[in-house]
């Protein structure tokens, strides 16, 4: 592991010193590739990109069809130098909170793809650059915005075609990162998810124990409006379109829950049988 670390240290000095680094020059820079065979250093290599790649630190290949430059250049580095930077921000607080996240991620079974498509993201936000992927069969330019998490899904909040959508990061793919930067400002610091406006499929009044609501709030998406908190009873509001998981918390709660009033445009019954079956 000392090994993999100091490669890692000296590839990344190498590569913040120089842009467009073929495999060849990385190679002959660093010793411990030095003395590999082909096969050997693009394993080593790769093991240590990903290592780069899950500290935020991207390693592409460009190759510029408008000059004859291509070759292997770092990204990534220059979120944190913006956080660095700001005088808002406690630096204790920032890796504090980047240690309770990370720990917390990898209890979710968080794979580097999903780690890399966050870092082009984050980059593409802080320097203001459009993105492009393909997304449920269709190819999408989009501003982004911001990222949110919610049971145990990524999302991104984007500017497409001039509306605010959520797109989640599990259907996303080949994303690429714009040329230009400084195209758009970031002016939805609360932004939405897409869902948040629509009319709602099942709204209830529910009342239950509070504590189990805390517990089992996650199992279903829905807003919740609390009406009273008396003696550890939750009696609240809650407006959904996740009817299958909302289902599924009225059958775990069974014995638990009181249902006060309940409006739908779905057959409640039909969906409990299935449920049940």
């Amino acid at each position: 592991m000392k090994n993999v670390l100091r490669r890692a240290v000296e590839l990344l000095n190498l590569l913040s010193e120089n842009n467009n680094l073929s495999t060849e020059n990385i190679k002959d820079s660093i010793s411990d590739y030095r003395d590999l065979n082909q096969q050997a250093f693009r394993r080593s290599f790769e093991r240590d990109k990903n290592l780069l790649r899950s500290f935020g630190y991207l390693i592409e290949y460009e190759n510029d069809k408008w000059s004859y430059d291509k070759g292997y250049s770092l990204s990534g580095y220059s979120i944190y130098d913006s956080i660095i930077e700001s005088k808002k921000i406690s630096s204790d607080k920032l890796v504090n909170t980047y240690l309770y996240l990370k720990k917390y991620l990898a209890k979710s079974n968080f794979d580097n793809d999903k780690n890399e498509l966050i870092s082009k993201i984050l980059q593409s936000i802080n320097e203001k650059r459009r993105v492009g992927f393909d997304y449920l069969d269709k190819y999408r330019k989009v501003k982004p915005q911001g990222l949110k998490y919610f049971d145990n899904k990524w999302y991104l909040a984007g500017e497409d075609s001039g509306s605010l959508k959520t797109f989640n990061l599990d259907q996303i793919h080949n994303l690429k990162i714009g040329n230009k930067a400084d195209l758009f400002q970031i002016e939805n610091i609360n932004f939405p998810f897409s869902w948040d406006n629509e009319k709602y499929s099942i709204e209830a009044t529910i009342k239950l124990k509070k504590d189990l609501y805390d517990i089992n709030k996650n199992m279903f998406a829905h807003n919740q409006i609390q009406l009273e908190i008396r003696d550890k009873i939750l009696h609240c509001k809650v407006s959904t379109n996740d009817n299958y998981g909302f289902i599924k918390f009225l059958l775990l709660l069974d014995d638990e829950i009181e249902i006060i009033n309940i409006s739908t445009s779905v057959n409640i019954k039909e969906l409990l049988d299935v449920k049940k079956s």
